[in-house]
């Protein structure tokens, strides 16, 4: 038990020690959050009332698994019941039931000799070789036995796009084809392949420059043991990858082209607003601004909690306007949408005085911001929100965690022209393995039919 402390020096003493006493505790909250625990999403308190999981009630279709065609029917095993499996009497009124099994084949490595001829041409002066076009190599002798252009496809699309080691896709081919092939073949593979798709990257990353809205993010990388980082460029129907050791403009800036005409869509980083992009069309993305919002609205108090309230309330009334404005007849949406933008400008005005540290902050990041808030209301090709290029970044996030970045420039370099196919493929409703499939058989090239017409923004 405390003794009373009589003292009014004393009483202040002992009120300041519980203040940073509970300062502490809340710091030491702050980095266990930030470790990286065996749970490092979950946070220090749980949510009173958790949303249960599954899909929301009148959110999506519900539709159950559809019967298979008799076409597609291999098999039927017919299962009589005569007696009771319990007393061994005789049934009656006996009736009979389906049920559909859907189950992988067992699956036995496909081995395909290929016999070519060769033969000296004496007007080209050199000797010549056929080819068939399912071909992946015309290496002979030593170097004459290779993985086919599918389980080539296949291990591409395990690595560069679901996150999955070289090593274990090395045990998934031995157990589940009876394949033997090594980590080191694998990676070499991914080498030539991408060495040939590298023209259809640079088409990927013309495309990329001519769509209306491109959402721009980056995450931390390595090359070896040096730091870099990976960029992420996508829009509707495409996406380009990007390993540099740069986190500056000049990154974007080479890969979207000086005459970009559309609209970045990016978080509020520093290299987004360099000089060299003061022309371009930009929209911040406002859920970064609402969580950050949310965090001062619960650690303020008192007069300090109205600007971050009042700045939450505009945020979501124009999110809910752009969800309204198909309802809204153009003069309607025009006069809510000028009031919206005057409630903001009389919020951060740079006459008001802050007194909170904080709230000064915050309203001076979003003077500096205010001509990219609200793009997303007058443009409708573009989003509030940066959540596609954050969804973009989570299979580099995966491949970083399992497989450990790169360890040369080639490895970069492979990886990010071999994500940006495959995801892109992905993206137009296109199989990823046939996609690289004709790309080592050199049968085609993947469509860009689909990617978004040229759109001048501006």
């Amino acid at each position: 038990m405390t003794p009373e402390i009589e003292c009014p020096n004393c009483r202040r003493l002992q009120a300041k020690i519980e203040e940073l006493e509970a300062r502490i505790q809340e710091l030491e909250a702050q980095l266990r959050r930030g470790c990286r625990q065996a749970a490092p999403f979950s946070k220090d308190e749980p949510k009173p009332e958790p949303k249960p999981p599954g899909r929301r009630p009148g959110q999506g279709e519900f539709t159950r698994r559809q019967l298979p065609a008799q076409e597609e029917i291999q098999r039927t095993v017919e299962v009589p019941l005569e007696t009771c499996p319990d007393c061994g009497g005789w049934l009656e009124d006996r009736a009979w039931h389906e049920q559909f099994q859907v189950d992988l084949p067992q699956v036995e490595p496909e081995v395909t000799r290929f016999c070519t001829q060769s033969g000296y041409c004496p007007r080209c002066r050199k000797r010549v070789r056929s080819r068939h076009p399912e071909q992946v190599s015309e290496a002979t002798g030593a170097a004459g036995v290779s993985l086919g252009p599918r389980a080539k496809a296949l291990a591409a699309d395990l690595k560069h796009r679901l996150g999955v080691p070289y090593r274990k896709i090395s045990e998934l081919f031995a157990t589940a084809f009876g394949l033997e092939v090594t980590a080191g073949g694998l990676c070499q593979a991914d080498a030539r392949l991408a060495q040939q798709a590298e023209p259809l990257y640079q088409q990927l990353v013309e495309a990329i420059r001519r769509c209306a809205a491109v959402h721009v993010d980056e995450t931390g990388w390595r090359i070896g043991v040096l730091g870099a980082w990976l960029w992420v460029f996508t829009g509707r129907k495409i996406t380009v990858y990007a390993i540099d050791e740069r986190r500056s403009h000049e990154v974007v800036v080479e890969v979207l082209g000086r005459e970009f005409a559309g609209v970045l869509v990016s978080d509020c980083f520093t290299a987004y607003d360099a000089q060299a992009l003061s022309g371009w069309l930009k929209q911040k993305c406002l859920a970064h601004l609402l969580h950050e919002l949310a965090q001062l609205e619960r650690d303020k108090s008192r007069a300090a909690v109205r600007l971050p309230r009042a700045l939450l309330s505009v945020l979501r009334e124009a999110l809910q306007l752009k969800a309204q404005q198909s309802q809204l007849s153009p003069g309607q949406f025009q006069r809510r949408f000028q009031g919206l933008e005057a409630r903001l400008d009389a919020l951060i005005s740079s006459r008001r005085q802050f007194s909170d540290p904080d709230n000064a902050r915050i309203a001076k990041r979003l003077r500096k911001q205010r001509a990219h808030l609200f793009t997303f209301l007058t443009l409708d090709e573009v989003e509030a929100t940066n959540n596609r290029a954050e969804r973009a970044l989570r299979p580099a996030v995966i491949v970083r965690k399992t497989g450990g970045c790169n360890r040369n420039r080639r490895g970069a370099k492979t990886h990010a022209i071999l994500a940006s196919l495959l995801v892109t493929a992905k993206q137009q409703a296109a199989d990823p393995l046939e996609a690289l499939i004709r790309v080592l058989t050199r049968q085609g090239k993947l469509s860009l039919e689909r990617s978004p017409p040229t759109v001048n923004a501006a």
